[in-house]
């Protein structure tokens, strides 16, 4: 997945804290910041395109009620023009950059949603599907057996252990309270963390074990460590 030997620096929907979370320029501001691996998040839209944007609704970013799994691409676009596809961040993003794709579902069915993501990965490498939900991360599991994938948790660390053993997983991507020393001896895989953005947190994670960070702003944060 990533070349080189950890500590890694994850890009945050691209460099969150500097553009417009999960935007091509974002996305493309986190390649020319090196980060070793760039987080999106990916959606089924209601008329089975991939949609890459974080919340359920355009509400926070665009002041509307539409919802992204009931509408649309045409439609959200209309309302919000800076929602890209998937296949248009392959597109626009260099072939050998690692991302985290982030698979975020409430009401679309598993199998749909796998069997499209299928299409659009095709010809992609270096691709880690993440998310919170395991059931989801299942369904992929199934239709792409050779795609690395990360359960995501932010509650229990046994509990996510075991869905990471279950799912043969390739990391363990949890928020960094739970990265204690117990998760990350007994994850035997990559432990990456969200959302850490200061510099003295992410060095002491990085003495504790923990292999990479989700930040906002990549960038910076390898200048301010010196990687």
């Amino acid at each position: 997945m990533i070349d080189r030997t950890p500590p890694w620096i994850i890009g945050h929907r691209g460099v969150a804290g500097e553009a417009l979370e999960n935007s091509l320029p974002s996305l493309l501001r986190a390649v020319d910041q090196h980060a070793d691996m760039i987080e999106l998040d990916v959606q089924l839209t209601g008329d089975g395109e991939l949609a890459v944007f974080h919340d359920w609704d355009l509400e926070r970013l665009a002041g509307q009620t539409e919802v992204v799994e009931e509408s649309s691409l045409e439609r959200l676009v209309e309302l919000f023009d800076a929602i890209s596809t998937l296949d248009e961040v392959f597109e626009a993003l260099p072939t050998e950059q690692p991302l985290n794709v982030e698979l975020k579902r409430r009401h679309a069915r598993p199998q749909a949603f796998a069997e499209r993501l299928a299409v659009a990965l095709s010809d992609r490498p270096r691709i880690l599907l993440s998310s919170f939900d395991w059931r989801l991360l299942e369904a992929a599991r199934a239709v792409l057996p050779d795609r690395p994938v990360a359960p995501l948790g932010n509650e229990s660390g046994p509990d996510l252990l075991e869905a990471a053993a279950r799912l043969d997983a390739w990391s363990v991507n949890c928020h960094h309270d739970l990265a204690d020393h117990e998760l990350i001896e007994g994850a035997n895989r990559p432990v990456l963390v969200y959302t850490v953005n200061d510099h003295d947190q992410a060095r002491a994670l990085f003495d504790r074990g923990v292999a990479g960070v989700f930040t906002d702003i990549p960038g910076a944060l390898r200048r301010e460590l010196g990687l």
